[in-house]
C-alpha cells in the first residue's frame, strides 16, 4: 500500500481513538498482522484465532514502532495504556477488510479473481508472470484465499499497480460471496469444480453452488473465464446474468464452442537433468491454442496446460499480443510442494505435497505415472526401482470420505506400484482398497509423517520415482523435505 493518514484510517475502519490525545498526524506506511515483521509507521492488527490472540502482542508491536494497534473494543479493560495507543473497533478482522476496500478504491487497480477447487494458486502464479510481461502486477502471496488472505492482498496494491491478481477460496457456503463482494473484481476465472471441503458444502452441486458466489461481485461490465468441461458450467452461465462468459477448455471438450482451446498437447524436454537444488523441471508441455498458436510451458503436469489456458484467455483480454504471452510462459513457475521434482542421485522425488483433495489426487497420480513413463524412455532409471506412493489423508470430505479415498486405491492397482506407503488415519482405507483390488506391490501405513520418514529413509532404493501427496495437516511436506536432506547428504558423501 501507499502511506494513507492515520486520521483516514480510523475514519475508514470506523474506528474509536484510544490514546489520550487527538491522533498525530502521521502515515501509515504498512498494515501487519505479525508482530514479528513489523517496522516503524507499521498499524497492526491484534487479530484472534487457532494460533493466538494478537492482543497479546501489542505491547512487542509498539516497541518495535507501530503507531497503533487496532483492537477489539471489549479486549480494552485488559490493554495497558502504556502499550497504546489504538483504534477500538467490533471487529478487528472486519477492519482489516475494510481497510483492504479503501486501498482498493485508492489504488484504483483492475482485478482478477481466481477460485477452483484445484488449481487457483498455479492459476494465479501463471496470470501474475504473463500479465507482468505488459502491465505492472501484484499478486496474492502464497496461497493468501481466505479472509485474512484476501483482506491483506487488497492491501499490497500500491497506485502504481495496473492489475491486482487475488486468489479466492470458500469451505461453507456465503464465504466466496463475502469475499467476491469486497474485492469487486473486472474478471474471474474458475479453474475446475471437484469434491472438496465436502463437509462444509455436502456434494458437488454444494461445492457448484459455493464456487458460484464469486459471480457476485463481478462488475456488471465483468468477464467470466470458465473451465468448459467443469461440473455444473451451466449453472455458472445462468448465474452471469448477461455479463460476458469465456470459455476454455481441451479442444474435445463436449458442449457448444470453446473460445479458447488447448490441442495437440505434448511432453517436451526442457533440458538438462534436475539436481537436489534445481527449480528447472526436466521435462514440460507443448499444446496449441485454437490450433494456430504454439506454447511451451516448462512445467510438469498435464492439468497446468488448463491452468496455462485460462491464464492465456486473460492476458488476451487485456489485449496482450500472442508473443509476449508465449514468451511470459516459459518464465512460469509452479509455487512450492506442487508437483515439484526434485533428482538426487537415482531417486526422484515428485512433491506434491501441498495439500489434497479427490480431484487434485487423482491429477497428481496420473501426472507421477507419466513422469515414470519419461523416465523410463530416457533409460535414466535404475533397473531396480520403481513407483513409490507416500500418500495422505484427503481432509473435510464428510460422510463420503471412505468412498472417495477406498477410489484412490482402486486407481493405484490399475497401475505399477512398487511400494505403497498411507500416513494419516482415513488413508488407510486408499490401502485397503488397493489391496483389495489386487495391487501387487508392498504396502505399509503409518498415524504419522514422522514414523514414514523413518521408513522411507531405509525402503527407497535407486530408480525410485516417489510421490508425495495429503491434505496439509498429514505433514507430508515434511517428511518429503527430510528425505531431500537424507538423499542430499548420501550423494555429498559419495563425492
Amino acid at each position: 500500500m501507499d502511506p494513507l493518514e492515520l486520521r483516514a484510517v480510523i475514519q475508514e475502519v470506523e474506528g474509536r481513538w484510544v490514546g489520550g490525545s487527538p491522533p498525530p498526524e502521521v502515515c501509515v506506511a504498512d498494515v501487519v498482522t505479525d508482530s514479528r515483521t513489523l517496522s516503524d509507521s507499521s498499524l497492526f492488527v491484534a487479530l484472534e484465532g487457532e494460533n493466538g490472540d494478537g492482543h497479546a502482542f501489542v505491547g512487542e508491536a509498539r516497541r518495535r514502532g507501530a503507531v497503533a494497534s487496532v483492537v477489539r473494543h471489549t479486549q480494552l479493560s485488559r490493554l495497558p495504556a502504556s502499550e497504546g495507543p489504538y483504534i477500538a473497533v467490533d471487529e478487528p478482522l472486519a477492519a482489516l477488510e475494510r481497510m483492504g476496500v479503501c486501498n482498493r478504491r485508492l489504488a484504483n487497480v483492475s482485478i482478477v479473481g481466481v477460485t477452483g477447487s484445484v488449481g487457483k494458486t498455479s492459476t494465479k502464479e501463471f496470470l501474475a508472470t504473463i500479465l507482468a510481461a505488459d502491465f505492472r502486477v501484484q499478486a496474492a502471496p502464497k496461497s493468501f484465499n481466505n479472509r485474512l488472505g484476501v483482506a491483506l492482498t487488497l492491501i499490497s496494491a500500491k497506485r502504481a499497480t495496473e492489475v491486482l491478481v487475488v486468489e479466492l477460496a470458500t469451505s461453507g457456503p456465503g464465504e466466496l460471496a463475502h469475499l467476491s463482494r469486497l474485492v469487486r473484481p473486472e474478471r474471474v476465472v474458475v479453474t475446475e469444480i471437484g469434491a472438496s471441503h465436502l463437509a462444509g458444502l455436502g456434494d458437488l452441486d454444494g461445492v457448484t453452488e459455493a464456487k458460484a458466489e464469486v459471480l457476485e461481485g463481478l462488475a456488471s461490465d465483468g468477464g467470466a473465464f470458465i473451465n468448459r468441461g467443469i461440473y455444473g458450467f451451466g449453472r455458472f452461465r445462468e448465474r452471469l446474468a448477461g455479463r460476458r462468459l469465456v470459455s476454455y477448455g481441451w479442444a474435445d471438450t463436449p458442449g457448444d464452442g470453446l473460445d479458447f482451446s488447448a490441442s495437440r498437447c505434448r511432453p517436451v524436454a526442457m533440458g538438462p537433468d534436475t539436481d537436489l537444488d534445481a527449480t528447472e523441471s526436466p521435462y514440460g508441455y507443448e499444446f496449441a491454442v485454437n490450433e494456430t498458436e504454439t506454447f511451451v510451458l516448462p512445467l510438469p503436469g498435464r492439468h497446468n496446460v488448463l491452468n496455462a489456458l485460462g491464464a492465456i484467455a486473460v492476458a488476451r483480454d487485456f489485449g496482450m499480443s500472442w508473443e509476449s504471452i508465449r514468451g511470459a510462459l516459459t518464465q512460469c513457475r509452479l509455487p512450492p510442494l506442487r508437483g515439484q521434482i526434485i533428482s538426487a542421485g537415482e531417486v526422484f522425488l515428485f512433491d506434491d505435497s501441498y495439500n489434497a483433495n479427490p480431484a487434485s489426487m487423482t491429477a497428481a497420480i496420473r501426472e507421477w505415472q507419466a513422469f515414470g513413463e519419461t523416465v523410463s524412455s530416457t533409460g535414466r532409471q535404475a533397473s531396480a526401482g520403481g513407483a513409490v506412493a507416500v500418500l495422505g489423508d484427503m481432509l473435510e470430505l464428510g460422510s463420503g470420505a471412505q468412498t472417495l479415498h477406498e477410489e484412490v486405491g482402486r486407481q493405484l492397482a490399475a497401475g505399477s506400484v512398487r511400494l505403497l506407503v498411507t500416513v494419516g488415519n482415513e488413508s488407510e482405507w486408499i490401502r485397503s482398497a488397493y489391496r483389495q483390488k489386487g495391487g501387487g506391490g508392498l504396502t505399509a501405513h503409518f498415524s504419522t509423517a514422522d514414523d514414514a520418514t523413518e521408513f522411507l529413509r531405509d525402503a527407497l532404493i535407486p530408480g525410485d520415482r516417489v510421490l508425495f501427496k495429503g491434505s496439509r495437516r498429514i505433514g507430508l511436506d515434511r517428511v518429503a523435505a527430510a528425505l531431500r536432506r537424507s538423499l542430499s547428504a548420501a550423494v555429498a558423501a559419495k563425492e
